[in-house]
This record gives C-alpha cells, sequence and structure tokens, in this order.
C-alpha cells in the first residue's frame, strides 16, 4: 500500500483544475503569459501542491490586488506566478523584475524566460 505522499497526484490536481473558480484563474493565467490553457494547466499540475491548486481562486485574487500597484509586476505577471501559484520564488521574482528595470529590457524576453523557467 502506498501512503498519500507516495502516490501520483495528477488525477486529483486535474479534478481540483477542473473546478469553475480554478479553470477561470487557469484561462487567466494562460492568457496573462500567452500560452495554452493545457500547457498552463501541466505547469499548475507539475509546480504547485494540491492545496495550492484548490486555494487558487483567493490566492489570484489576492495578486490581483498586489499587481494594481506593480507596473513591472503586472506586466511580467509576478504576482500572480509567485504570490498566487506558488510557481516562483520571491527571489526569482525579484530577479526577473530587476531584469526588467535595465535600460535595454524587452518585456517578451524576459517573459520568454520566465515561461523556459517555469516549464
Amino acid at each position: 500500500m502506498k501512503l498519500a505522499y507516495e502516490r501520483d497526484l495528477t488525477p486529483m490536481k486535474l479534478t481540483s483544475l477542473s473546478g469553475v473558480r480554478q479553470n477561470d484563474v487557469t484561462i487567466a493565467l494562460a492568457n496573462r503569459l500567452g500560452i495554452s490553457r493545457q500547457r498552463m494547466r501541466r505547469i499548475l499540475i507539475q509546480k504547485c501542491d494540491l492545496m495550492t491548486l484548490e486555494n487558487l481562486g483567493p490566492r489570484y485574487d489576492a495578486a490581483e490586488i498586489q499587481a494594481r500597484s506593480d507596473e513591472i509586476g503586472d506586466a511580467l505577471s509576478l504576482p500572480h506566478l509567485s504570490t498566487a501559484a506558488g510557481i516562483l520564488t520571491k527571489e526569482r521574482a525579484d530577479h526577473y523584475r530587476a531584469l526588467a528595470g535595465e535600460k535595454d529590457a524587452v518585456t517578451a524576453d524576459i517573459l520568454r524566460m520566465i515561461l523556459e523557467e517555469i516549464s
């Protein structure tokens, strides 16, 4: 018999993501990053624990509030990836924020780097 922490929780995570609010957040995150919903689901399933996925709606709402006062973070979806989904650590989010603050920074290139890291 496998213990709970030894089991593959992918089916449970997928079930959680099929909830109405979680599905809406998955679509919103996918749109922010310019990727498909399926790819976003795959990232969330791989990177998030079940508790985070179940609370994705309120966590996303908190990230939206945080993003309103953070132009760079909002453009790169940093609060959404760190606060809401926990995919990026605060240190990595700060790293990408610093990159965006450089003179010749291109937001699309930084988003591409973020996607490479989280995929």
